[in-house]
């Protein structure tokens, strides 16, 4: 399973435009991280969806961004001059969009996993890395045996670790294994993975 939140949010109000394709839709930040905005907005887009995100740090100032939908938080009406609905979106690294855009002609599929500290890195290799397998939370669904390119940014080393994997199952929500949805990958080469991981464990 991959890691807890690990960055350290920032209550903060700033103004957001949003889409799909054109910044059409308009709202706030509840809170930001490095990696993530909660944006409270009156329109709250499906999980999962791909977001364009202008973020404005002053009324002249902004920055621009994608994400991914992960998380919704609905409020009743009742409730709403106490607290207001949103959503949650995980902002993807240039490393992700590049990957992305560079690898669409061949058909490779990339992931990646990111761990900013040893702790959190050596447990995800204690509890499942060691025995050859990795789970990826995603809404992809990828046939068994489909080849992906796995990296493992270990942002406390500095470092970023390629794997090559293999689609081992797929979990949708319609399997009916409760709330995980994703893809669990097998490394390719089990004894290369772990001599290229081992170095960075405490």
């Amino acid at each position: 399973m991959a890691e807890k939140r690990q960055h350290r949010r920032i209550k903060r109000r700033l103004m957001v435009r949003f889409g799909e394709r054109d910044l059409t839709q308009s709202g706030f930040t509840g809170d930001v991280s490095v990696t993530g905005l909660f944006v409270i907005a009156a329109s709250i887009p499906k999980l999962d969806t791909r977001l364009h995100v202008q973020l404005f740090v002053e009324a002249e100032r902004y920055l621009l961004f994608e994400g991914e939908v992960r998380r919704h938080k609905l409020v009743p009406p009742e409730l709403r001059t106490l607290e207001r609905s949103g959503f949650g979106v995980r902002l993807l690294t240039p490393r992700e969009v590049l990957n992305e855009a560079l690898n669409q002609e061949l058909q490779v599929q990339r992931f990646e996993l990111v761990y900013p500290l040893q702790a959190s890195f050596q447990q995800a290799y204690e509890r499942e890395m060691r025995m050859g397998a990795v789970f990826i939370s995603t809404s992809k669904q990828l046939p068994r045996d489909t080849e992906v390119v796995l990296s493992l940014v270990l942002e406390f080393a500095g470092r970023v670790v390629e794997l090559e994997t293999l689609v081992a199952q797929a979990f949708s929500p319609q399997t009916g294994h409760g709330t995980v949805v994703g893809l669990a990958l097998m490394f390719k080469d089990r004894a290369r993975a772990d001599a290229l991981l081992r170095p960075f464990l405490g």
